[in-house]
């Protein structure tokens, strides 16, 4: 409201300066409408942003590395990598100047490799150096997944993707690949003898031996997920559902850990020393005590949404997280955005579904099962069903979802949106995205509008009108950003900044449109007084007498008539459809200009003593004359003596000061200055041409 008052406040002195002649017309209009589109366009969004606030990531974060030189990392699913050290954040992405910088943008993993970042991505791997921040692609590894990323000791690079395990050297030439037995493999990892070992998404643990992955042995029946070192030799092995496990590498058992007995792990972190545990879990973050048994440490509850985890410098924990914002949009309560499939969710249902292939994205049509692979588009009737293929050879597909009629749609990671119904596939090309942005989550609601959701923004789409509004996903609210030390005695930055977004309310639309209507009605009464005011001036400066209401004034001597109309021949006369004014308008003002012309030698005369003289008020009066005249009183009693003081020069009787005078000025400097405002030309120049024979 603050905003519209002081909106309103000023364009009244806009209008105050107009009226009072300090600006021309036009000068006056265009301002005007450069002020108010400035003004109007302030009120949808005002944003008070951090320097490089909008390159802070704010799709789901997949992993989070802090490299030597204590910069931190962001990867994320869908915002490219982010670089964040103390000052600013810099961004690495896919965009229209550089299409296959990060493929998709969306990036699996990340690791420190000497000066290289190595980038693990949707779509195959990238190495980024340090030293000039370039980008290239590892054109030995598929383009498929990178899973994760493995930095040896040895200084050479495991990474896993499409079934295979790629080893580069230490300078990331390529050395050898593995095959992985028939599944894909999820999580990499080095033990503190030197052993690597993998975990694979179906179930299974490998090991690398003899020059190659082979499987080693697990007697638990949930599936591992990751592994770190434990006391004694032991591994720490994460399940899917069946909590922590305390496996002995050389005879191949596996002792259960009743504390997180039932719990899915997602990723495992143990502290610097190894004394703690860090769990990653579906129902959010958990503390160990490890030594023989994990026992619990209570600690305060975390999001549930933590993936992966890892350790910055000093030991402390960076946390991967994905989260779930708000949106709204043409309205003050904000709704949850549709959720992206997450990869941890997919492979749990895959396994529960005893699905054939890894969903990309997933929906549900009563108890039936529709699932993209990436490459086409299935259903499952039952929950152990056999599964059919719907729509073969359709790649990408990264979202769907049903809407009430029975359509199902399909959103793509380039952006392109799919509409399938009665069996038939149709391309919709209102919906899609020109930008090619990929399409992290689709929704529809029961009115049918369906819910598009991109790296950094949604949009709401009609599918019956084909309209679409574009809000970014950010809710209303103050954000609170604390950038710290990364290493010791590195102050970087102040210590924190708040940034914060405010979004106009409903009914602030509409106070918004009353006032645009006021301006328009304001403009045009400033129009209609311009108006009024250049009508009454051309007439009173002629040299023949003034025309009130069909009648006319006593001639004054007409010396000088020629002389006179020269200096008004460049004045346009109004045209026979623009009278001075309405009839009892003109009676009005025959006894005003009576009035004054009966007090001209008076240069006391006030607009109080004429508003009297006539029997009104001062406001009556100020409405009337100015509705008629488009002038001010004070000003139009002014005109009124300058026309008797023209009269008085074109008869050549009286010299200047004495016209002056007599025409109630009190000063002739003064009676010259405004003379010159009027007529063009000063009273002597005036005299001048007027005695000049014609």
């Amino acid at each position: 409201m603050l905003k519209l008052f002081f909106f309103t406040l000023k364009i009244c002195i806009f209008v105050e300066l107009y009226n009072n002649q300090t600006m021309s017309r036009p000068f006056f209009l265009l301002l005007l409408h450069i002020f108010c589109s400035a003004c109007i366009a302030a009120q949808e969004l005002s944003l008070l942003q951090l320097p490089d606030g909008e390159q802070l990531p704010r799709v789901a974060t997949t992993h989070v590395l802090q490299d030597a030189e204590g910069a931190l990392w962001y990867a994320t699913e869908g915002g490219g990598l982010c670089r964040d050290d103390g000052h600013g954040v810099s961004v690495f992405r896919s965009d229209a100047d550089n299409p296959d910088l990060l493929g998709s943008n969306k990036v699996a993993c990340i690791a420190e490799a000497g000066h290289y970042i190595v980038v693990g991505t949707f779509h195959g791997a990238y190495l980024l150096d340090k030293a000039d921040y370039s980008i290239r692609r590892m054109a030995e590894v598929d383009d498929k997944r990178v899973d994760d990323i493995l930095v040896l000791r040895s200084g050479d690079v495991l990474l896993t993707a499409n079934q295979k395990i790629f080893r580069f050297s230490a300078t990331l030439q390529l050395k050898h690949t593995y095959s992985s037995p028939g599944k894909y493999v999820a999580h990499l990892f080095e033990d503190a003898r030197g052993r690597v070992w993998a975990t694979q998404w179906d179930g299974g643990l490998l090991k690398l031996r003899g020059g190659e992955f082979v499987a080693a042995p697990w007697p638990v029946a949930a599936a591992p997920t990751d592994l770190a070192d434990a006391p004694g030799g032991r591994l720490w092995i994460g399940t899917v559902g069946g909590g922590v496990v305390s496996y002995q590498p050389d005879h191949g058992t596996a002792e259960e850990q009743p504390a997180t007995a039932g719990v899915v792990c997602i990723d495992l972190q143990p502290s610097l020393d190894g004394r703690r545990l860090w769990l990653s879990t579906t129902s959010g973050l958990r503390l160990f005590e490890a030594d023989a048994q994990l026992r619990p440490v209570p600690m305060e509850s975390l999001p549930s949404a933590a993936t992966r985890l890892s350790l910055d410098s000093q030991g402390r924990l960076l946390i991967a997280a994905s989260r779930q914002p708000l949106l709204a949009i043409g309205s003050t309560t904000p709704w949850p955005l549709p959720a992206a499939l997450d990869p941890h969710k997919a492979d749990s249902l895959r396994a529960a579904r005893h699905l054939k292939a890894r969903p990309t994205a997933m929906t549900w049509q009563g108890g039936t099962l529709w699932f993209s692979t990436g490459h086409d588009i299935r259903r499952q009737p039952g929950d152990k069903a056999q599964e059919e293929v719907v729509l073969g050879k359709l790649k990408d597909v990264s979202a769907m979802a049903f809407a009430p009629d029975g359509t199902l749609w399909l959103g793509t990671i380039f952006g392109v949106l799919y509409a399938y119904r009665e069996g038939r596939l149709l391309t919709d090309h209102y919906g899609s995205n020109e930008h090619g942005d990929a399409v992290v989550a689709l929704g529809a609601d029961s009115t049918g509008m369906l819910t598009i959701v991109y790296d950094r923004y949604a949009r709401r789409y009609d599918t019956q009108r084909h309209t679409l509004r574009q809000q970014s996903i950010e809710p209303a609210g103050t954000y609170r950003i604390e950038l710290q030390e990364t290493l010791p005695y590195q102050h970087w930055s102040q210590p924190a900044h708040e940034t914060t977004t405010e979004r106009m309310p409903h009914w602030g639309w509409w106070v918004l449109a009353v006032l645009c209507l006021l301006l328009m009605a304001m403009q045009g009464y400033v129009w209609f007084l311009h108006r009024q005011r250049r009508i009454f001036l051309n007439e009173i400066k002629k040299p023949e007498p003034l025309s009130i209401g069909g009648q006319q004034e006593s001639a004054p001597d007409t010396t000088g008539t020629a002389a006179a109309e020269a200096h008004t021949a460049s004045t346009p006369l109004p045209q026979e459809d623009e009278p001075i004014a309405a009839p009892r308008s003109n009676a009005f003002l025959k006894k005003a200009i009576a009035q004054i012309e009966s007090h001209l030698s008076d240069d006391n005369y006030t607009v109080e003593q004429l508003a009297a003289d006539l029997c009104m008020s001062r406001m009556t009066f100020y409405r009337k004359i100015q509705m008629a005249t488009g002038q001010k009183p004070t000003e139009f009693i002014r005109t009124v003596r300058l026309r008797h003081a023209a009269n008085l020069l074109r008869e050549g009787s009286m010299t200047i000061s004495e016209i002056g005078y007599a025409s109630g000025f009190s000063s002739v400097s003064y009676f010259s200055r405004c003379f010159r405002t009027m007529y063009g030309v000063s009273p002597t120049q005036y005299v001048a041409s007027a005695a000049t024979p014609q």
